[in-house]
């Protein structure tokens, strides 16, 4: 297909750009005379008068390696009782897993101190609790402490390991991999990249085990040096990034690949935890979000039992939060309302916000709304945080069915610990 000289021109123009963008860069030698093969290829096609199929996806892939931080980390921060000051500070109980996190960290401060390194190469850390353990939030809590940048790759929505290895460039559909676009994301060689729910990747057989083969060259600390993602395809140094697996069980997890992995057991949180992580970590964050005061909504030390032992019996916290969301919700539909200025929850009136339906006027409704109100309801319904609705009915039906009401699903994007994200960190050159 032969183009206008008008589109030739700007092709070679565009070509001319990215080669000296190249040129200007820090790539890796041999990945820049690869990249200016292919760009003089392309540029040698636009000066024939063809319109070049190829310059798109070369335009594109060299975007990707240009945008890789092939040699940029962040200097870790190692000082011990800073590193323990910040994780108590962000995440409330687990001692022994914050103990053992720091005897590793001991272990590479040691090595990175006689080694005159900027950073350590981490081990493999996999977390193994049930949901609302704060795995996620402890991991948080290591790279902020570190001074590291943090990225999370959900595994559970990954469906091919195309997603974690990258698409060839010579396809339609040509992209990096997570792996890659986790780097790229945290502009540094060196993140904390939390790999979450690795124990629920694809289901099905022949695909999991292909997760699980692409998971072990990531992870092996012999092999991920030169970890090559299929669409960037040059070796890219992963053993300055600390992996931080979560799972709910390892039953899905090879053993080739739990030999890797540095295995931390989470145990279920006491009662008075859970007390303490929800007045001092989940209502804070709940009235921050909510944009209300501690002034307006107060919870009484004696309402904290009850609200543990009744609606959070689970070994996480992420019921508790929901719990705390929801007082807060019916707490703030009375101020505004104007029915009280402030709300203070007791053991006496926490029922009250957690019922379905709570007044918001100060006299009564009419008789028989009043009497709709009053109905019992089943124990699903009043589980349900939206089901609440009105059945109308026509005088020429003696008897409308009304239809079963039944349980709606958690809220997924509630999560079970504390935590604010960390900040970015300056990037230092190896």
């Amino acid at each position: 297909m032969q183009s206008t000289g008008e589109d030739q021109t700007t092709q070679i123009a565009e070509v001319q750009y990215l080669m000296g963008k190249i040129e200007s860069s820090n790539l890796p030698a041999q990945l820049k005379d690869q990249a200016n093969v292919m760009l003089r290829r392309v540029r040698r096609m636009a000066r024939q008068g063809r319109a070049s199929n190829e310059y798109e996806y070369v335009a594109r892939y060299i975007d990707w390696i240009l945008r890789v931080p092939w040699y940029r980390i962040t200097k870790d921060n190692l000082d011990l009782p800073t590193v323990k000051g910040f994780m108590d500070e962000l995440h409330y109980g687990t001692e022994g897993v914050k103990q053992i996190i720091l005897e590793y960290l001991s272990v590479m401060h040691v090595k990175m101190t006689r080694e005159k390194k900027l950073s350590f190469q981490p081990p493999v850390l996999l977390f193994v609790g049930d949901h609302g353990l704060g795995k996620t939030s402890l991991a948080k809590a290591i790279a902020y402490a570190l001074g590291r940048n943090f990225v999370r790759i959900p595994m559970g929505a990954l469906s091919a390991g195309s997603e974690l290895r990258g698409v060839p460039k010579g396809n339609n559909e040509a992209e990096p991999g997570q792996i890659i676009k986790a780097i790229v994301r945290s502009e540094s060689l060196n993140p904390v990249i939390l790999l979450d729910e690795i124990d629920k990747v694809s289901g099905v057989a022949a695909e999991h085990h292909n997760f699980m083969a692409i998971l072990l060259e990531i992870l092996d600390l012999q092999q991920n040096t030169s970890f090559r993602d299929l669409f960037i395809d040059f070796p890219i140094d992963l053993s300055h990034a600390f992996f931080i697996c979560t799972a709910n069980t390892t039953k899905t997890i090879t053993d080739a690949l739990l030999d890797r992995l540095e295995i931390i057991s989470f145990d279920e949180y006491k009662p008075e935890e859970k007390i303490i992580i929800g007045r001092d970590y989940l209502l804070p964050r709940v009235l921050k979000y909510t944009k209300m005061t501690s002034t307006e909504i107060k919870i009484s030390e004696g309402a904290w039992p009850p609200i543990v032992e009744t609606y959070a019996k689970e070994a996480g916290v992420r019921n508790l939060e929901k719990t705390l969301d929801r007082i807060v919700r019916k707490a703030a539909l009375r101020i505004v309302s104007g029915k009280e200025q402030s709300i203070i929850v007791t053991p006496e009136n926490l029922e009250e916000y957690m019922k379905e339906i709570v007044s918001i006027t100060a006299t009564a409704s009419a008789p028989e709304s009043s009497q709709l109100n009053e109905q019992k309801t089943p124990a699903s319904y009043e589980n349900s945080p939206s089901s609440q609705s009105t059945v109308a009915t026509s005088p020429t039906v003696p008897e409308p069915v009304v239809p079963q009401q039944t349980e709606q699903p958690p809220n997924p994007t509630s999560t079970g610990a504390n935590m604010q994200p960390p900040p970015r960190s300056n990037s230092v050159g190896l």
